[in-house]
């Protein structure tokens, strides 16, 4: 824990798209800064700060903070869109409202590099030698603090207590429906299962099993019959559940997971949606990632939610209140990285890939990370991302994995990172910090 006293000082942030930058160290401190102030922009053709600013006055508000309005003339410091490049008008705003003030806590994390450069020119040229210079890295969870150009602190800024919801709010997007409460929507109960899935699917991915095991969770994606016409309704209907019945029998031989699992195989063989699709095999390699994501990076995580719907935080600016996106798996680190993960068994249009890399950015701007995980493997993915598929990988042109190659392309065409099932430990390892 840090040994700087905040409550000696004022802190001075700059707005961004990422407000969870400004928002990580405030909370650190408890709130407890003496005033807050922000360095704002006006008049841009590309950015909104404040809608920017108000989402994080929110944030601030629903956590007790009330010292900080994104409308207060006095706490936004404007600079006009045309002047962001003139360091000496930046530097003259600066002094006109920091001359006469000791103790500033810079925040320059968020900040442009002119309104960084202007900052430590006001800094040098009026021997500010009690100010303080604050960075986040990311990469390594700590908060550096700068005095008078030297380190004084590198404390870890990992929060316990850090929340989806509050990274959707900071960028103006909400939970939507029911998955608004704050509870999980996954069963921690299930994680030892999935565990265990996990392992003997890769090994039989990697045997001669490895279509029949496909092909079968394959069934398990297909949608109910459609009631229309009425004369052959339900002969489809007996078909429909004869050949899923012989599926699920023939997966759990394949697997032979331990008997304790049985009630829990059974279930998720099953699973299904409200109007009666049943996307099985989406929901099991849900399962297998998510559960398997949380089993390696538990300590690290803040927050983690299975199946998470979002839509505009803001009433006005919504088309519907039908969620605009929704994520199979949202994870955010202690350290306030937004990671989506998507898993797709079968097909995913290019404007779903698009839809996750926007979406992901929007919440986390640059330190958001959009990921599509596949039932494959790292090396088949591989195969597939070059021009002409290697001999050894023909199979892969098969019709039983047509939908999983059209996901793959959509989303190396979206710029989303796509991962095998047995790279999850060694990509997680890489973002996040496991040590």
């Amino acid at each position: 824990m840090s040994n700087i006293n905040s409550s000696e000082y004022i802190y001075v942030m700059a707005s961004t798209l990422n407000q969870m930058v400004n928002y990580v160290p405030l909370k650190y401190y408890n709130f407890k800064f003496k005033k807050i102030y922000n360095i704002t922009i006006q008049d841009s053709r590309y950015f909104t700060n404040n809608k920017w600013d108000k989402n994080l006055e929110l944030v601030l508000c629903n956590e007790g903070c009330r010292n900080y309005t994104a409308d207060n003339e006095e706490q936004n410091l404007i600079i006009n869109q045309e002047d962001i490049n003139n360091i000496d008008e930046i530097i003259e705003i600066l002094e006109a409202n920091f001359n006469n003030s000791k103790n500033i806590f810079w925040n320059i994390t968020g900040g442009q590099r002119p309104i960084i450069l202007a900052i430590q020119k006001f800094i040098s040229e009026n021997n500010r030698e009690d100010d303080l210079i604050c960075y986040l890295e990311g990469n390594n969870s700590k908060m550096i603090v700068f005095k008078n150009n030297e380190i004084i602190d590198e404390s870890s800024y990992n929060l316990e207590d850090l929340k989806i919801s509050t990274a959707l709010q900071l960028m103006g997007f909400k939970i939507n429906g029911k998955n608004s409460k704050e509870d999980k929507n996954y069963d921690i109960n299930k994680k030892d299962f999935y565990l265990d899935f996990l392992d003997k699917y890769i090994e039989l991915i990697k045997s001669d099993k490895r279509e029949e095991l496909l092909k079968n969770l394959m069934i398990l994606n297909k949608n109910y019959p459609s009631e229309k016409p009425k004369n052959t309704y339900e002969e489809r209907i007996k078909k429909y559940e004869k050949e899923r019945k012989e599926a699920k029998e023939k997966i759990k031989k394949l697997l032979q997971l331990d008997k304790k699992y049985n009630n829990i195989l059974e279930e998720e063989l099953e699973a299904k949606k409200k109007d009666k699709s049943t996307k099985s095999f989406g929901y099991i390699l849900e399962g297998l990632a998510g559960y398997k994501i949380l089993d390696l990076a538990e300590n690290k995580i803040a927050d983690i939610n299975f199946s998470e719907k979002i839509n505009y935080l803001k009433q006005e600016d919504r088309v519907s209140e039908k969620e605009i996106d929704e994520f199979d798996i949202a994870l955010l680190t202690k350290n306030g990285k937004f990671m989506i993960f998507e898993c797709k068994s079968g097909s995913m249009k290019g404007d779903v890939a698009k839809s996750t890399k926007y979406s992901t950015y929007a919440v986390s701007g640059v330190y958001g990370l959009p990921i599509l995980i596949t039932p494959l493997l790292y090396k088949e993915i591989e195969a597939l991302r070059k021009k002409t598929l290697p001999q050894e990988y023909q199979y892969l042109k098969d019709n039983l994995y047509k939908n999983i190659r059209q996901s793959i392309n959509s989303a190396i065409r979206a710029g989303l990172e796509v991962w095998g099932l047995d790279e999850i430990e060694e990509k997680i390892k890489k973002y996040i910090d496991l040590g």
